[in-house]
């Protein structure tokens, strides 16, 4: 994936509670797996919220949620309490959502034979 469609989907990120602008660098980078299957997507349609509920507490709870026009809504939940670790956990939950949806969709949607 090309550096300018992961700058356009990190714009598309909703830092919610503790998540703060100091962890982009770091969120971009977990979720780069997550971008590239997404770069499919004009970032128009794409929007991504996260949350670090009691960051740093022992009930850590992080939550990745992916909104793409035309899909369901997509929700990865980790209760890892090391945040790289949180992030990677519910990002690989979400791929295996988006993955499953846009099968599903093309399985909705077969092409017209040009025959």
């Amino acid at each position: 994936m090309n550096a300018g469609a992961s700058h356009a989907l990190i714009g598309r990120v909703r830092l919610e509670d503790g998540a703060t602008t100091d962890d982009l660098g770091f969120i971009e980078r977990a979720l780069a797996q997550l971008f590239a299957q997404l770069s499919r997507f004009d970032p128009q349609m794409v929007d991504i919220g996260l949350r670090f509920k009691d960051r740093g507490q022992p009930g850590m709870r992080t939550s990745l949620e992916l909104h793409v026009q035309g899909l369901p809504a997509m929700v990865g939940v980790s209760d890892l309490t090391d945040p790289k670790d949180a992030l990677n956990d519910a990002e690989a939950k979400v791929l295996s959502q988006l993955r499953s949806n846009v099968t599903r969709r093309a399985d909705h949607h077969p092409r017209r034979s040009t025959v």
